[in-house]
């Protein structure tokens, strides 16, 4: 059953004045008198719970969208949420040791036919709801032809299994200096091609790490691996630019956004080493009072990419209260930037979001119940 809690509805303008359509039209930019309206819907869990420990913190969507999947890792089980009704529709038990054992359960990935790929590092390979693994990739991480000086764990981090390639793909990196890569594994032959993000190398002057004194601290920019189809979207909250890599003709493309109402790009000089807690964090807030961009969601509902960008800002001292600026930004089939607004009044950031039929959906802890603030866009 689906609960809708009316008082904490709320109606936002991201406009402080009407327009016309035809300005839109002129400006360009298809957001230009955006305004949104936002509910909670909380999921019905039956007789059963969600364990919102960490929040939600490990979840997919299903290839068709009408799902989505959390990893509740305390009781080794995975939960499949049909988001058409609001409701836990399954639970699905899972051996952590054994012949069929997941290991430790860092990411997944929703196959078409709701098999799950779980890249761990002890037995990385493919599992069905019944939790038995049905394709081992017998990867031995540390042993892979290719990525020999690479660390092994690296090379799972947001695994991807391509059907149709037979390959797996994925961002190993080093948060120490800032660094990604893109990695295709060909599990058959145990080899691995190491490409590059070269455009993307900017992000290791805005890392930030303290190495001695009270205590240790790292802050590295995010990258971001989106299987759309049968191609991959790598992002990095650097900057808007991203990588498309197209799996049928083996090919790796940047692609820049002419955005206008946020600028393209962090800039500025960083200090990337630092002595105290204090250091750090004054570097970390000069970065992340910068803009940020996050990773592109492809809706199939509205046959469009949505993504969001932010400023964090923080006060002087740790304890004083943050303010944050968060944008949408939206673009074709064909990533043609179409609109790009602030979300006036939205003064936090979405958390454990997704994209729905044009909605934006954000976990919310109602009452220690697992909700979504849901946003509808008008525009």
């Amino acid at each position: 059953m689906k609960k809708l809690l009316p008082f904490l509805s709320l109606v936002l303008l991201a406009a402080c004045r009407e327009k016309g359509s035809s300005e839109s039209s002129e400006s360009g930019n298809l957001l230009e008198n955006l305004t949104y309206s936002v509910d909670t819907v909380v999921v019905d869990s039956g007789d059963d719970l969600f364990n919102l420990k960490w929040g939600l913190r490990w979840f997919e969507r299903s290839a068709d969208g009408k799902s989505l999947f959390l990893h509740d890792s305390d009781r080794s089980l995975f939960q499949e949420i049909d988001l058409e009704q609001m409701t836990l529709k399954e639970n699905y038990p899972f051996d952590q040791d054994g012949p069929n054992g997941t290991g430790r359960v860092n990411s997944f990935q929703i196959q078409p036919d709701k098999s799950i790929l779980i890249p761990s590092f002890q037995n990385p390979g493919i599992f069905n709801l019944q939790g038995e693994q049905i394709r081992s990739f017998n990867l031995k991480p540390n042993e892979l032809k290719g990525a020999e000086a690479m660390n092994g764990f690296a090379i799972l981090n947001q695994m991807r299994w391509n059907t149709r390639t037979e390959k797996l793909y994925s961002l190993p990196g080093d948060i120490t200096t800032g660094k990604f890569e893109f990695a295709i594994t060909d599990p058959n032959s145990q080899t691995v091609k190491i490409l590059p993000l070269e455009e993307m190398e900017k992000s290791q002057k805005f890392r930030v790490t303290q190495i001695e004194g009270d205590g240790g601290a790292a802050f590295t920019e995010i990258y971001n691996l989106t299987q759309v189809k049968d191609n991959f979207i790598i992002t990095c909250s650097v900057g808007s630019g991203i990588y498309l890599y197209d799996t049928s003709t083996d090919s790796l493309t940047y692609v820049d956004f002419p955005h206008k109402l946020i600028p393209k790009e962090k800039s500025g000089e960083i200090k990337n080493d630092v002595n105290s807690s204090q250091e750090w964090y004054e570097e970390y807030r000069k970065v992340i009072g910068q803009i940020t961009y996050w990773r592109m969601n492809w809706d199939e509902g509205s046959s469009r990419f949505y993504r969001l960008a932010s400023r964090s800002l923080l006060g002087e001292n740790r304890e004083d209260p943050a303010s944050y600026e968060v944008y949408l930004l939206v673009y074709d089939e064909k990533l043609t930037l179409l609109g790009e607004s602030r979300l006036e009044g939205y003064n936090e950031f979405p958390r454990s979001y997704f994209f729905k039929d044009g909605k934006l959906y954000s976990y919310v802890n109602v009452e220690d119940e697992l909700g979504f603030a849901v946003f509808t866009f008008d525009f």
